[in-house]
């Protein structure tokens, strides 16, 4: 089985294995071999090295067109890339698992023409993954592809419950930067808070927000002290835009959702399907979309009950423990794999 990524995950492999980087988005590949599955991570020659920017963008299109063709030895290719490969792949026979991220977002901003070109790309996969029962449903019925559903899993032995350091002030955390989040009712929202807050996002995902003296806003951090942001935390926002928001994607929120789930903090987060797919009012604190006063609320009622937070913290992190691992990812998918490749390990 050949995994193609979106992005190249070859450094992050390396940091997997060394223990310095969560696996999540390696989607279980690193888990397939205890399954009895080779899974091998493929870079597609047109994107490994940096291009001028008037070539980057012909090549990263391009390169759904060419990988089918790199890949000589392999049984099924599993990837997010779902404009051309599975079609490319037809005339090689080779088996294409598409795993959906924000298809059904792309589909509806895109003119007619491409949404058959995305229809009759999808019908010619094996399969395709989704990462809720609300987002296979949409794309179903935009499509008329029936998705296969998994849930997603996160590093749940890298993202464990730590002590919060003595003394110091629990805050509010806000970590993601797909464009579907919503910065702009956030920061209304903790404006005036008797917390400070700490944001790690994208400066676009800021772009025209006023952020208030309490926050503070960075753009990366490092895994580990992003491990540690997430132990101080007192509570974990996520917090994001409307559904018919035409930007981001429609699973967006998901790893910084169990992320926090798997250190154990309580989160309040938006209202949206693949928010539910996941949660239960055991888990997590949902509010509606782009409502401060909502928002605010359920912050000052986390932060105020020492005890609930404690509980919502506590259910998560089982729930992950039980649900949302990697290693759970890779067990879902790998029937799902087996079943795509075997027309070819015959």
């Amino acid at each position: 089985m050949a995994f193609v990524y979106q992005n190249s995950r070859a450094a992050l492999a390396t940091d997997v294995a060394a223990g310095r980087a969560p696996d999540t988005t390696l989607l279980g590949q690193n888990h397939l071999a205890g399954l009895g599955i080779d899974a091998l991570v493929h870079d597609p020659v047109l994107t490994r090295r940096g291009l001028p920017r008037r070539f980057a963008r012909v090549a990263w299109n391009a390169r759904e067109l060419l990988a089918p063709w790199e890949l000589w030895r392999v049984d099924a290719v599993f990837t997010p890339l779902a404009t051309f490969f599975p079609l490319a792949a037809v005339p090689r026979r080779l088996p294409t698992v598409v795993v959906n991220y924000g298809l059904s977002l792309t589909y509806r901003r895109s003119t007619a023409a491409r949404r058959r070109l995305l229809a009759a790309s999808l019908r010619a996969a094996s399969a395709v993954v989704c990462l809720g029962e609300s987002q296979s449903r949409l794309l179903a019925s935009q499509t008329g592809v029936v998705p296969r559903t998994v849930h997603l899993g996160v590093d749940e032995r890298f993202w464990s419950p730590r002590p919060r350091p003595e003394a110091a002030e629990p805050y509010v955390l806000a970590v993601g930067k797909d464009l579907a989040r919503d910065y702009a009712t956030l920061a209304d929202a903790l404006r005036g808070l008797d917390a400070p807050a700490r944001l790690v996002a994208h400066p676009r995902n800021l772009a025209g927000v006023r952020l208030p003296a309490n926050v503070t806003a960075v753009s990366s951090v490092p895994w580990d002290e992003l491990r540690e942001l997430y132990a101080g935390a007192g509570c974990v926002v996520l917090a994001q835009r409307r559904e018919d928001y035409p930007y981001g994607s429609e699973s967006g929120g998901l790893t910084a959702l169990l992320e926090a789930w798997a250190c154990g903090r309580p989160v309040v987060a938006t209202d949206r399907a693949i928010v539910r797919d996941y949660s239960t009012e055991r888990t997590a604190v949902l509010v509606p979309a782009e409502d401060a006063s909502a928002l605010r609320a359920a912050i000052e009622a986390v932060l105020g009950d020492p005890g609930r937070a404690a509980a919502l913290g506590v259910a998560a992190r089982a729930q992950v423990e039980r649900e949302h691992t990697t290693r759970r990812f890779a067990e879902r998918l790998a029937p799902i794999l087996r079943a795509a490749a075997a027309p070819r390990a015959k």
